[in-house]
């Protein structure tokens, strides 16, 4: 959610013309659909773009920088010679095989600029996990083979914790521990998650905690004990709490209802747990945190953001 507040110098001015200056890059077409889905309020109320604005009025648009045409360069958060990590806006790929803007080659960027790029060296970034499109939060890059090495073998050894915040569909209960097998079906993105063992599945660990109720859906801090491609997302809609805005696992006719029209998670925290008599023994311990999130106008409008914003 991005937060308007008029100024003196627009007062008297129709909503539509605001926003229009105001983000330039916000389409006229995006702007009505906008409008018709409710996803722009003025004073807690339901826009149409033709109410004149009076300085003060507080306007906010439940949509991700993408749309409204915003800066989505990620925010380094912690950054040393061996590995980055970024806060990566909803509305920003991870990774890109086609020429799209994305995060990793934002840091490659970076790294040339800083001179520490070379390619013949392997002194590039290489991502230890991606997030999708409309998932913000953290991620993290090694800056060369030998970090991305160790990453790579710590996350699956459950040295690296990650903790998503997600809104999801239903009650959750205070506390839960999901079990199950994960398998990528063949020539698709997309994963199945089984109760019983099947060939070339693996077992797979997702845990979670209540964090806030609302009367539909549920915020919970979820976290993955295994390392599987939408093992959060697949295993939360296998246990009954689909994440909102998934129309791929989840409830497509329910997130239509709710104005969800993105995946609602956000990597929140990363707990590096990597021990010690080694050369990243600097990192264990240490704990970073993501400012950025993109949540729909539901999970405001049942409180479940009150504890997340305060």
């Amino acid at each position: 959610m991005v937060s308007l507040t008029v100024t003196k110098e627009y007062e008297g001015r129709e909503l539509f013309d605001l926003l229009t200056e105001a983000y330039p890059d916000f389409s006229q077409k995006a702007k009505q659909t906008s409008f018709k889905k409710r996803f722009i309020t003025i004073n807690g109320k339901d826009a149409a773009g033709s109410e004149v604005v009076n300085e003060g009025d507080v306007v906010e648009l439940y949509l991700p920088g993408d749309i409204l045409g915003l800066d989505l360069m990620p925010v380094i958060v912690y950054q040393d010679e061996n590995i980055i990590i970024v806060d990566k806006p909803a509305g920003l790929l991870s990774r890109s095989d086609t020429g799209d803007v994305n995060a990793v080659d934002m840091v490659e960027y970076y790294m040339k600029k800083r001179g520490e790029f070379n390619l013949d060296a392997l002194m590039v970034p290489f991502l230890l996990y991606p997030l999708d499109e409309y998932v913000s939060g953290l991620l993290v890059m090694a800056k060369h083979e030998d970090a991305y090495l160790f990453l790579a073998e710590a996350i699956n050894q459950r040295r690296i914790t990650r903790y998503y915040h997600c809104v999801v569909k239903g009650q959750a209960d205070e506390s839960g521990e999901l079990m199950g097998y994960h398998l990528r079906e063949k020539n698709s993105k997309r994963v199945q998650i089984l109760s019983k063992f099947k060939k070339e599945s693996k077992p797979i660990v997702t845990r979670y905690q209540k964090l806030a109720q609302g009367e539909t859906i549920s915020l919970i801090s979820a976290r993955p004990l295994t390392n599987a491609l939408h093992q959060v997302r697949a295993h939360l809609a296998f246990g009954g709490l689909p994440v909102v805005g998934d129309d791929v696992y989840g409830n497509a006719r329910f997130n239509k209802k709710n104005g969800a029209e993105y995946i609602c998670m956000w990597l929140k925290s990363l707990v590096f747990e990597v021990g010690k008599g080694h050369s990243y023994a600097y990192l264990n311990g240490r704990r970073f945190e993501s400012d950025k999130h993109s949540f729909p106008r539901c999970a405001y409008e049942q409180g479940l953001m009150e504890s997340v914003e305060r």
